[in-house]
């Protein structure tokens, strides 16, 4: 039994991040304004005993839920299935379907870093998805060169775990098929569906 441990993003708590940012947003000038105009007859000092908490807190709030999107998954792959800490326990004969970006990533040929570094756009958190027969969806989001939620280690032991899975998928579904892609189950748009019953 092979295991992996990586830290990815789990893209929750969006919403409360989005409420807690535009909170931010608007708490800091108020903020500041009301230093700037404390004695200003329009803007009381009392106002400032309310907005300065409330900034503070707005702050601490934001950076919590943002913190809070990082998880940390242990799975565990035997010959029949895995079992994930944040998803629990899936078998092979279960998974409906992968989608993977692999025209983004770059351990399969896809852009570069330095593709991203010249044209000053932020490299890209890819998202990784596994469905089941029961209609659960496994979401990983990971950045393959390191980023707030993952390491580049984790997204390399990541890749380990995903090439491990597609490896058994493949002997399971496609042994006796030729492939023609370095996951060996993926079509050239990252895609796999199960066709065929096992």
């Amino acid at each position: 039994m092979n295991t992996y441990r990586f830290h990815f993003n789990n893209s929750k708590k969006t919403s409360t991040i989005l409420f807690w940012f535009f909170t931010t947003l608007v708490t800091i000038p108020l903020t500041a304004t009301g230093f700037l105009t404390s004695s200003h007859p329009l803007f009381p000092a009392w106002l400032l005993l309310i907005l300065l908490p409330l900034m503070l807190v707005a702050i601490y709030r934001l950076f919590k839920a943002a913190s809070e999107r990082k998880s940390t998954e242990i799975v565990s792959l035997s010959k029949e299935g895995f079992t994930s800490s944040c998803f629990s326990s899936v078998l092979f004969s279960e998974i409906r379907s992968m989608r993977i970006p692999v025209r983004e990533i770059g351990l399969l040929g896809g852009t570069q870093r330095d593709y991203y570094k010249k044209t000053d756009a932020d490299s890209p958190n890819l998202e990784f998805s596994i469905t089941t027969l029961d209609g659960k969806t496994l979401n990983y989001i990971l950045n393959e060169w390191g980023g707030l939620y993952n390491s580049e280690e984790d997204f390399s032991i990541f890749f380990n775990f995903l090439t491990a899975l597609t490896d058994q998928l493949y002997q399971l579904y496609h042994a006796n098929e030729p492939y023609n892609s370095y996951l060996k189950i993926l079509d050239e748009k990252g895609s796999w569906e199960k066709t065929q019953p096992v």
